[in-house]
């Protein structure tokens, strides 16, 4: 399941998530603000910050499994608030 939307991340998420990976590429860093910022493509992030195709997908499914786990650990803390 994708978490992560093209051009509806703010930076400030993107960079938040970022912290929760061992990415470290400055460049796969911009290409993936890029994407989930600005909304260029896959292709055309990964190409204008120097960045593999496959590098910035890697990152890119990473990224998004990091978003996932912290969606499930939002609704964990919200469960005890929802009235049944």
């Amino acid at each position: 399941m994708k978490f992560l939307t093209k051009s509806l991340e703010s930076e400030q998420r993107v960079n938040l998530l970022l912290q929760f990976t061992k990415i470290g590429s400055e460049n796969i860093k911009r290409a993936l603000i890029d994407h989930l910022t600005k909304g260029l493509t896959e292709n055309d992030s990964a190409m204008l910050n120097d960045v593999s195709q496959q590098n910035f997908n890697r990152a890119l499914k990473r990224l998004n499994i990091v978003a996932g786990i912290i969606e499930q650990i939002k609704n964990l803390d919200e469960e005890p608030f929802i009235k049944y």
